[in-house]
């Protein structure tokens, strides 16, 4: 017997094997099963359904999760914890159309994968911004390194810099002197020399 004819037979597990799929890919450090024992331990029944109020909290969800991401995972736990208890109330007999809960369970598993394609349109966006942060800064701060470098060179004594710390050092105070004329906003509370030498070092 197939996967299809035993979905066909017992659509409420086949349903119950694609909550849990999700479940895994939340990477929450709990079981399926605990989920699972704290929504039977509601008895929601096939006319709690539309009062139901998911409440499961995973552990340690802040260290989990980053902030941007956690709202988004949050909606994920409680739309699995409706799917399940829905899978829970499919299974009781009560005259209550079994087509019914099973079009609310998909839905709810519809709203998961939503929820997921929402959180990977958000990490990407962070990321993108970073990237373009980093971009921004990095404009910022080249006039000031251009600059620092010309004076590494015309600077330089006969002998040569007895090292990159020396160097930093004296040029520093030219540097400082260009940015402010320049109203460029380089150091902001960081070291000149330690951010020099570290240009000169690059």
């Amino acid at each position: 017997m197939n996967d299809n004819t035993l979905n066909s037979i017992f659509p409420i597990s086949a349903c119950s094997r694609n909550i849990e799929a999700r479940w895994t890919s939340l990477q929450t450090n709990v079981s399926f099963l605990t989920l699972k024992e704290c929504v039977r331990s509601k008895s929601p029944g096939p006319c709690d359904c539309q009062t139901y109020r998911p409440d499961f909290i995973v552990p340690d969800a802040n260290k989990l999760w980053h902030r941007d991401i956690r709202a988004i995972k949050s909606k994920q736990v409680a739309t699995l914890e409706t799917a399940v208890a829905l899978c829970v109330a499919a299974r009781a007999m009560v005259p209550k159309s079994t087509a019914t809960l099973l079009a609310s369970i998909y839905a709810q598993c519809r709203l998961f994968d939503d929820l997921a394609a929402a959180e990977y349109i958000l990490i990407e966006k962070r990321r993108k911004d970073r990237v373009k942060g980093g971009k921004t800064r990095q404009d910022r701060l080249r006039p000031a390194r251009e600059y620092a470098l010309r004076l590494f060179y015309s600077m330089r004594p006969p002998e040569g810099w007895k090292n990159v710390g020396t160097a930093a050092r004296v040029i520093a105070p030219h540097v400082e002197r260009f940015v402010t004329r320049g109203r460029l906003c380089v150091f902001a509370g960081n070291c000149p020399i330690r951010t020099i030498r570290g240009w000169l070092t690059a």
